[in-house]
């Protein structure tokens, strides 16, 4: 099964500690915001995304099927009117839904100027392509273009938790990850404490972080990343109209009102 936003695990329901890297990096993303004072002014909870809009602009996460507890039932309304920086604070939490409404408000805060994005909106899997081009690819998360990437690399390795064919067997995931040329992780990787994994166990590869949660902060340079393929949302009306009837991320990309961008750590 491929997924618009894929992850490399399945949807977690529990609470997962935050230590080492995987705590360096969320807090470094927590405390670099482009905008921290930018107010709330919406939240968004739809079936397979939440978004934030924070002094106009719209940040998105991915759910991972995460619910809001009994405890978390006023969570997104409470969030209205705080600054982005102490809503995006809940990255920290231990808690899968806490986490994502963290993302989503981080990523409303971090949104750049339409002015000031660059050229480069091509899809993060020609970026890939041409970067493994006669290489060692590995792909965490079973996009939908993991088929025909594989045709377009050297070498595809696959990371997945979940049923899929030709995955990579987890006892050999530092070992495959040490020899990657150029790795491709999924943005969700952040929600799920594995981004600071992938990155250091694959410390000689290029690595490339996409999807819709895909942080546009400069912090993940600082840990390994090279590109990051984010998403802008330029329509946020239409785009929170297919949040709340949960239209996929490939179906609400193709209605209008979502812009790739790729940022690289050379230019950053």
């Amino acid at each position: 099964m491929k997924h618009d936003h894929c992850v490399a695990h399945a949807p977690r329901y529990e609470d997962i500690p935050l230590n080492g890297i995987e705590k360096d990096i969320v807090t470094a993303m927590a405390g670099g915001l482009t905008r921290p004072d930018a107010v709330v002014e919406d939240v968004i909870v739809g079936p397979k995304f939440i978004a934030v809009v924070a002094g106009g602009r719209m940040g998105l996460s991915s759910l991972l099927g995460a619910l809001p507890r009994e405890a978390e039932s006023g969570l997104a309304a409470q969030s209205v009117g705080s600054a982005a920086a102490r809503v995006a604070e809940h990255i920290l939490s231990p808690s899968p839904f806490a986490v994502c409404l963290g993302m989503a408000a981080l990523n409303a805060a971090n949104t750049p100027d339409r002015l000031a994005l660059t050229d480069d909106d091509r899809p993060a899997d020609a970026l890939i392509a041409e970067l493994g081009q006669g290489r060692t690819v590995g792909v965490v998360g079973d996009f939908p273009f993991t088929a025909s990437l594989r045709e377009r690399v050297g070498t595809l390795h696959l990371f997945e938790l979940r049923e899929v064919p030709d995955a990579v067997p987890q006892d050999r995931w530092d070992e495959t990850l040490a020899g990657l040329d150029v790795l491709a992780v999924t943005g969700t990787a952040l929600l799920t404490r594995q981004m600071g994994y992938f990155l250091s166990q694959a410390g000689r590869a290029v690595s490339i972080v996409l999807g819709p949660t895909t942080p546009l902060s400069p912090a993940l340079f600082r840990f390994g990343a090279d590109y990051l393929c984010g998403s802008v949302v330029t329509d946020p009306a239409l785009v929170g109209e297919g949040i709340r009837t949960g239209l996929s991320f490939r179906a609400i990309k193709k209605s209008g009102g979502i812009r790739f961008v790729t940022w690289n750590k050379k230019d950053a």
